[in-house]
């Protein structure tokens, strides 16, 4: 039996009885019952009532590539022609590192193996959130896409901002938030040969309606756009948005570089002004935030004076 199917049915967040479900399936209601079974490994919460049937404990608005497709402008949707949505993969990036074409864009509903920088974990409960990633291929070597993290950045921000009218923050080098808790991250991944064309993954996770109960295992504060915003916001949209607004910047980051986005990326750095300690392989530094150079570099100033870094962890420090 194809519990897909079942999902579709039961995503209007209604009661269907076991006999109903049977016969919109074409099996016993014995079938349906030990399905539900299944449907609960995948963290889906079911309410079994005698007399009305089977329901999510929530409505679920499942991803449909027709419905991205009506939000997206024509130049947006032949960009981004090839598309794929599955229902369980163990990352959507390593999902896209099968095709070759780019651009390639993958969504999922569920990953069992998402992830963050670092090999962390990306907590990625069934049909709650955004799993995103996409192909984009560079003529040029790895030192050229220096703050392209940042820039993608910005497009989720911008995004998230037009459909949600949320004005949510960037935090060096990878992650949005809102009130200093994390909304959305970013993972790229690179593939090719650094003296011939290189293919970057890029993977976007965004928490748009994940309960307290599916993000429990999450050890930072988080916060999702159900909790924040007063309007019901549609992951299709949201996600046609996101496809919109990286048409945007990824076409001129390829030809121009981070430079020309580092007021912007200015205007909404989360950490600017802050005292914070930056973690390295193998030492720290703690000053004063002074956002980012040209290039995307973190800056920092402490008593060596104002440094610039490529890489490493940054939290902001609490007054005590």
């Amino acid at each position: 039996m194809d519990a897909n199917r079942i999902i579709e049915i039961l995503a209007d967040g209604e009661f269907h009885s076991g006999e109903s479900l049977g016969q919109s399936l074409g099996v016993s209601r014995t079938a349906v019952w030990k399905q539900m079974g299944q449907l609960e490994k995948l963290g889906l919460e079911i309410h079994s009532v005698k007399g009305k049937g089977y329901r999510l404990s929530r409505k679920l608005e499942l991803l449909s590539e027709k419905l991205i497709r009506e939000y997206l402008d024509e130049s947006t949707e032949k960009l981004f022609s090839r598309m794929d949505i599955k229902k369980r993969v163990s990352s959507t990036n390593d999902e896209v590192k099968t095709k070759g074409i780019a651009p390639y864009v993958c969504l999922a509903e569920m990953q069992s193996s998402g992830r963050g920088r670092r090999g962390r974990s990306w907590i990625s409960p069934y049909g709650s959130n955004i799993y995103l990633s996409l192909i984009w291929e560079f003529e040029d070597v790895a030192s050229s896409l220096d703050g392209l993290s940042l820039c993608v950045g910005i497009a989720v921000a911008s995004a998230i901002n037009k459909l949600a009218g949320i004005q949510v923050g960037l935090k060096w080098p990878n992650d949005l938030v809102y009130q200093q808790k994390k909304l959305a991250g970013i993972l790229l991944e690179l593939e090719g040969e650094m003296s011939g064309p290189m293919r970057v993954i890029i993977g976007i996770g965004v928490n748009v309606a994940m309960t307290r109960i599916d993000g429990s295992a999450i050890e930072q504060s988080w916060v999702s756009l159900s909790e924040i915003s007063d309007e019901e916001i549609s992951r299709n949209q949201l996600t046609a948005q996101l496809l919109t607004e990286l048409a945007k910047v990824l076409p001129v980051f390829q030809a121009k570089g981070f430079a020309g986005f580092r007021e912007h990326w200015q205007e909404l750095d989360a950490i600017a002004g802050n005292e914070v300690l930056l973690s390295l392989a193998n030492r720290s530094v703690q000053g004063c935030a002074l956002g980012v150079s040209d290039s995307g570099e973190l800056l920092i100033a402490s008593e060596s004076g104002i440094q610039a870094f490529r890489g490493g962890e940054v939290s902001v420090r609490v007054s005590q």
